[in-house]
């Protein structure tokens, strides 16, 4: 009996053992895929794939003049038929696993998403953790072609300026493949996706001598977020609108706000920690929300007299900041409401937990109770800190003017 136990353990050690390289790709024989873009042409989608040369990566001056990606096309009706076209061209395997961005043309986006996403969740190649943007106003290629300074990838220079600028500003939505499926399936939320764009010469942006030049280079920004009605895109968001979306999402994690002060001229401060609270409910047959957002913030920089010693300042400083946010938000909330009638913020999906019962009568014909439903929003602020120095030197100045 032991010898049979024995022999059964071994072949499972040894089993085991074997299939570990079963599935092996060699990096000679692959094309790492980090950015895809999708276009339209004569009624056929357009693919560019941005594939990783490894000897320019690997070098610290580069191949063919300093690029070190290449853009492979390929036109067909549908995803699966556009990427064999492509292999057909290339020598090597096709490697999606580290994608890092997916470009979508505004065209594509306002036509409808659903038909090319479907490819996108089904590969089992594909990790979900790649960022989806829409190339606003321009074509999705040229946005992978831009050659670009400090990354030698343009996608992985796409995704790391999405990370910065949700800490830092607060204007991007940062979407992953599941978040938006989830958005796109939900009956209580609209998605939206955030939009790219190029600044400066679009034929330069494509040259070598683009990285060359230490002013006037063309190169993208992040602009706005695009919202969605089902699958389709039907308009945008504007920077200030933006942030004011992310906050009543809570989705963000850091911004500047400008205020005035007192008498004249600015302060800026810089939010750092912010809590949002979302909340729907129905009451009497009707739909309510309401958004409760706490923020802290710390003074940035003066550009004006005050004495930020008295505490009454710093509470007049948070009494505007706080009535600001309260208008902005109000006014996103009414836009997306009155001129989109896309609930981006999941106000349906709170309603759903709140009250499963109410929501499965509400849910049917949502889209025209959202666009109807009283929303009420509370900010609250509380100014930390003032810096290494409570006043700034400008208060003296202004005394030595006075003198």
């Amino acid at each position: 009996m032991q010898r049979i136990a024995l022999s059964i353990l071994c072949c499972l050690i040894m089993g085991a053992m074997l299939t570990g390289c079963w599935s092996r790709r060699e990096l000679n024989d692959i094309s790492i895929v980090v950015g895809i873009s999708i276009d339209k042409q004569d009624g056929e989608y357009l693919l560019s794939a941005q594939v990783v040369i490894p000897e320019a990566v690997a070098s610290k001056q580069g191949t063919g003049g300093g690029v070190s990606t290449s853009i492979l096309q390929s036109t067909a009706p549908t995803m699966v038929e556009a990427i064999r076209k492509m292999v057909k061209t290339s020598p090597r395997y096709f490697y999606l696993s580290h994608l890092r961005v997916l470009v979508i043309s505004e065209q594509v986006a306002r036509e409808g998403v659903q038909d090319i996403l479907d490819f996108f969740s089904r590969d089992s190649e594909l990790r979900a953790d790649f960022y989806i943007l829409l190339a606003k106003g321009q074509r999705a290629e040229d946005i992978l072609s831009v050659v670009t300074r400090l990354e030698k990838a343009q996608a992985t220079k796409l995704f790391k300026s999405l990370e910065w600028n949700r800490r830092l500003t607060g204007e991007t939505a940062n979407v992953f493949l599941d978040e938006l499926l989830a958005d796109l399936t939900s009956a209580g939320k609209m998605a939206v996706l955030s939009g790219v764009e190029i600044l400066g010469d679009t034929r330069q942006a494509e040259e070598i001598k683009n990285v060359q030049k230490s002013a006037d280079y063309a190169h993208f920004k992040m602009t706005s977020i695009g919202v969605f009605k089902d699958d389709k895109l039907i308009g945008w968001l504007n920077e200030s609108e933006s942030r004011s979306y992310n906050y009543i999402t809570g989705k963000i994690r850091g911004a500047v706000e400008r205020v005035a002060c007192p008498k004249k001229d600015t302060l800026d401060l810089r939010v750092n920690r912010i809590h949002s609270k979302l909340k729907a409910n129905v009451v009497k047959g009707k739909p309510q929300g309401r958004v409760d957002l706490f923020i802290e913030a710390d003074v940035s920089e003066v550009n004006c007299a005050i004495n930020l010693d008295k505490p009454e300042s710093l509470q007049a400083l948070e009494k505007k900041l706080a009535e600001k946010l309260q208008a902005s938000l109000k006014q996103v909330v009414r836009k997306a409401q009155k001129t989109y009638g896309s609930d981006i913020f999941g106000f349906g999906n709170a309603i759903h937990r709140a009250n499963p019962k109410a929501w499965k009568k509400l849910s049917k014909h949502w889209k025209k109770e959202f666009v109807t439903m009283p929303v009420a929003i509370s900010v609250q602020v509380k100014v930390r800190r003032t810096g290494t120095q409570s006043n700034s030197f400008i208060n003296d100045i202004q005394k030595k003017k006075e003198q």
